[in-house]
């Protein structure tokens, strides 16, 4: 008679172990450290252990008046920030299949989280492309058109912060590292609407962005197209560019940022 395999044992990991006792405080309203310490299926030292440290980050915090657990804010920014994430995405989409339609070359999205930027959208163009972006990947602030339209719109005081905060290395021949060089092709970038990055990454890539604002003028996301250089002269990247930077207002409008508009000054 063959016999039955034995039952493997798993270790209970550190980050389960996490979860138990987060999805225990989230359970009720309030729990103790032998209710918390009951339900995560742990002794009560270990759960003292974890609900200490989820307190010093902020995702759980304790009631001093009757020693009972809760969530913390940290756990209520992040599902903030989880669903404003899909929210953009979901508002951005048509938008970015309309500049895909219309100029055939790979469109992303991108969102700027503390002092990096990361792509969170990527329409991928049928069309051969050198370099494609990848959802989830850190873009560059001084090397692309993402990071350069976010920080542009930011203005000077943030963009140097950020800038002075990071390294810039040199990619390519045409890669801007100094602090001032980069400040002056910001204030270009504000004045035209839109950033470029003219090769500055990888040599026969090119690529447009502009800003996107939440619903608080904050411009945290931004909208480009990419491609390989030949495809985009001077004139195509320029309509690509006045294309992106229509999207983009679009798409901030539909957040339900409302522009600031200059009151009209009346000749007397």
């Amino acid at each position: 008679m063959k016999q039955a395999a034995p039952r493997r044992k798993y270790s209970i990991s550190a980050v389960n172990r996490a979860v138990a006792v987060i999805d225990t405080v989230a359970s009720g309203n309030g729990q103790t450290l032998f209710e918390v310490a009951r339900g995560a299926s742990l002794d009560e030292a270990t759960t003292l252990r974890y609900l200490s440290s989820l307190c010093d980050h902020g995702y759980v915090f304790r009631d001093e008046r009757n020693a009972s657990y809760h969530l913390g804010l940290r756990l209520y920014q992040l599902g903030q920030q989880a669903i404003g994430l899909r929210e953009v995405r979901k508002v951005a989409l048509p938008f970015m299949e309309r500049l895909l339609e219309r100029f055939e070359e790979t469109v992303n999205l991108a969102h700027a989280r503390g002092d990096s930027i990361v792509i969170i959208d990527v329409l991928e163009s049928r069309r051969s492309i050198r370099r494609g972006a990848t959802v989830g990947e850190p873009d560059l602030w001084h090397a692309s058109a993402l990071g350069k339209a976010i920080l542009a719109a930011a203005g000077v005081e943030d963009a140097w912060r950020v800038l002075t905060g990071v390294e810039r290395p040199r990619y390519t021949t045409r890669t801007l590292v100094g602090i001032d060089e980069l400040l002056d092709d910001l204030a270009e970038v504000r004045q035209r609407g839109y950033a470029i990055d003219d090769e500055e990454y990888e040599d026969g890539l090119r690529c447009v962005a502009a800003a996107i604002n939440d619903r608080r003028g904050r411009p945290v996301y931004a909208v480009s197209i990419s491609g390989v250089a030949g495809r985009m002269p001077p004139a195509v990247t320029e309509e690509m560019g006045e294309a992106v930077l229509e999207v983009a207002e679009a798409i901030s409008e539909e957040l339900g940022y409302v522009p600031v508009k200059q009151e009209e000054e009346v000749g007397g």
